[in-house]
């Protein structure tokens, strides 16, 4: 009787255990697909505000930052925020109408092949120049799309590319190029920089008109020529060295101490 009554307890025992653990597993099982919440990774993502068109420069105002669903951007192109590299003076490549998602393809950088195509205009050309001296301050400031001017200085009387500023009293400095537009800007290397500001030697390629190049040409071979912002220069459109001397006295006592 006892072993009857010990083994009911035991089975007993060891049922409730079961139902127990079968209740506490069952119940942790479902309690968190009651309460699980799917959030949907959102994508950083520029859109055009307005359309655009081929060889426009791309603007803070032309785009707007969006985050969208990542379902939302499935099967369209579009680049992330974190991998679109948009340089100052970059270009659209083609016309895009409002709310298009921006690519890297969409956009031509200075730094591209196809910047210098997309950046000339009718009739212009593109222009190398070097840019030497103090002239290596000026530019150094200057980016892609700035407009700049060329200033020369010549003598009506002689060439001061062979005889110098000997004949102070003939020079003319003037405005001879206004509002040309910079293309690229070509820095030097780290030896480059190292150096002094009048040994110094860096490049600009500038969107110019033959006529302009002609000139700027001749004006290099008769005189000094600098660059200039164009937003300083409409300042200064011409000025002669008699402007400055006082009289003519002024003038044969500076050659006397030639």
């Amino acid at each position: 009787m006892n072993r009857v009554i010990v083994f009911f307890l035991v089975a007993l025992a060891i049922f409730t255990t079961l139902f127990f653990v079968q209740s506490n597993y069952f119940s942790d099982d479902e309690a968190p697909q009651a309460t699980q919440e799917v959030v949907e990774p959102q994508i950083i993502v520029y859109a055009l505000s307005l359309d655009v068109t081929k060889s426009q420069p791309v603007k803070n105002k032309t785009f707007s930052v969006q985050s969208v669903k990542e379902s939302e951007l499935a099967g369209a192109e579009y680049t992330a925020k974190t991998d679109l590299v948009i340089e100052p003076g970059a270009l659209f490549k083609l016309d895009l109408d409002a709310g298009t998602y921006l690519t890297q393809s969409m956009i031509s950088n200075p730094s591209d092949r196809d910047y210098l195509y997309l950046s000339l205009k009718k009739e212009e050309v593109p222009y190398f120049y070097q840019v030497t001296g103090i002239g290596v301050i000026q530019s150094l400031a200057l980016t892609p799309g700035d407009l700049v001017s060329f200033v020369s200085t010549t003598s009506s009387k002689s060439n001061l590319i062979e005889t110098g500023y000997g004949d102070i009293g003939d020079l003319v400095s003037k405005v001879i190029i206004s509002d040309a537009r910079v293309l690229q800007v070509i820095k030097g290397n780290e030896e480059e920089d190292l150096k002094d500001d009048e040994d110094k030697q860096y490049s600009l390629v500038i969107a110019l008109k033959m006529r302009d190049v002609l000139k700027l040409e001749m004006a290099q071979k008769i005189g000094d020529v600098n660059i200039i912002p164009s937003a300083i220069a409409n300042r200064y459109l011409s000025i002669r060295s008699s402007d400055i001397l006082e009289n003519q006295f002024g003038v044969r006592e500076l050659r006397g101490k030639e």
